[in-house]
């Protein structure tokens, strides 16, 4: 899966963990509280069920189902329309079955800089309205 492949998908692809916890929405909208990049949610470094939460079992070096874990058995899969498209972990050696390894910090850069690219358009828009 390449750059614009997760760029053409934005706001399609979602996040689970093997024990079936959704884990967010691949989604640049800040707004979104699905979004890997809403800072109140799954994009909070301080949310529970978030990749970002260093603490945690889905997030962090050491988590036990976290992208982030390099030794991680059983990390979070995406998945679109019900089917599976890739495994998201900085383990290159677990078990795919045929699936793509997606780097998670591939993943937080693409939606963190479209969401900022929304943002200035945003921010555009509203300075020429006014």
């Amino acid at each position: 899966m390449k750059d614009r492949d997760l760029i053409a998908l934005d706001g399609k692809l979602e996040l689970y963990a093997r024990d079936g916890r959704f884990l967010g929405l691949l989604s640049s909208r800040r707004n979104d509280p699905n979004s890997i990049v809403n800072p109140h949610t799954y994009g909070n470094p301080n949310y529970i069920n978030s990749i970002h939460y260093q603490h945690g079992i889905y997030g962090g070096e050491y988590g036990r189902h976290s992208p982030y874990n390099r030794y991680c058995l059983c990390p979070p899969a995406l998945v679109f329309q019900q089917q599976y498209l890739g495994i998201v972990t900085k383990n290159t050696h677990v078990l795919t079955n045929g699936l793509v390894i997606i780097d998670p910090d591939l993943i937080v850069s693409i939606y963190t800089n479209l969401s900022s690219r929304f943002a200035d358009l945003d921010t555009k828009r509203l300075a020429a309205v006014a």
